[in-house]
């Protein structure tokens, strides 16, 4: 049987929370010692690379953070979406900043049921959940049990309405044959509502980028600091629209953070930006 086992990737949920809440993008429910601890023992390595590298995690998180909020924005605005679905939701504010800003929206976070939990948790102290905004566990590599993903869309999702599914910072910690088997049953799962949409965000195989050495370090780090496998995937734009395709989505559109500078208010760095969003329909 294959190890379904990804719980260590929570690790992460928290210095991430907390870089989002530095920057003015989390709520009050979010903060949490194990964020600001992780944050302040990572701002060493952080302001090394920002300075003498020209990269930095924080700014890609920003900018991958910004980038998906327009995506989104501009998929209930424009195309009617009245349903989101944040998977691997962690410490994510993303739910609780779009119910309030669309009252037609209902939106589901799911996580692994030890952070699904702590988050509800969170949410409900703060009185933050309601009707329209719930939590439920789900595990993306598990099928036919309760917290699978067709098992939970199901349970949880009205097939009615125009249905978006996010993922944020989770499709590097599985290789591609592993995460291209969630992304199958993603696509055959959207097929159930009028118009499915899947929005991630991914960190490609770039050979080409001048800081590939650090970046292998830091994932090879992560790796261990999580207990899960970092792999980057496709080397080219052409191959990540060419992969998405054959998992099963109709259209694909690669959003690249350059190409958001002095549109939205990201994050500049100086080197080209290593960070990708994708955006999918079926």
């Amino acid at each position: 049987m294959a190890d379904t086992d990804s719980s260590g990737i929570s690790f992460t949920a928290y210095y991430t929370s907390e870089v989002w809440r530095q920057h003015g993008l989390s709520a009050t429910a979010f903060d949490t010692r194990e964020g600001k601890a992780l944050y302040w023992l990572g701002r060493p390595v952080e302001l090394f690379a920002e300075y003498i590298l020209g990269v930095s995690n924080d700014v890609m998180l920003l900018q991958r953070h910004l980038i998906i909020d327009d995506v989104v924005r501009r998929a209930i605005r424009e195309e009617g979406v009245t349903q989101i679905v944040e998977i691997a939701c962690g410490l994510s504010p993303r739910g609780t900043r779009f119910c309030a800003e669309f009252q037609e929206l209902h939106y589901l976070e799911a996580d692994l049921p030890g952070m699904a939990a702590h988050k509800q948790q969170l949410l409900v102290q703060n009185g933050l959940l309601d009707n329209r905004h719930r939590v439920c566990s789900i595990n993306i590599l598990e099928e036919n049990t309760e917290e699978a993903l067709n098992t939970v869309f199901r349970r949880e999702l009205d097939t009615s309405r125009k249905t978006l599914v996010i993922t944020e910072g989770l499709i590097n910690y599985f290789d591609l044959p592993t995460i291209s088997g969630f992304w199958k049953r993603l696509a055959q799962t959207l097929k159930a509502f009028p118009t499915g949409y899947y929005i991630t965000d991914l960190y490609p195989d770039f050979k080409w980028h001048p800081v590939t050495r650090f970046v292998d370090s830091f994932i090879h780090g992560l790796a261990f600091a999580t207990r899960s496998r970092v792999s980057l995937h496709f080397r080219t734009e052409q191959a990540i629209r060419e992969g998405f395709r054959s998992c099963g989505f109709r259209q694909t559109a690669v959003h690249i953070p350059e190409s958001y500078y002095g549109v939205l208010p990201i994050p500049v760095q100086r080197l080209s930006s290593l960070v990708r969003v994708i955006e999918n329909r079926v």
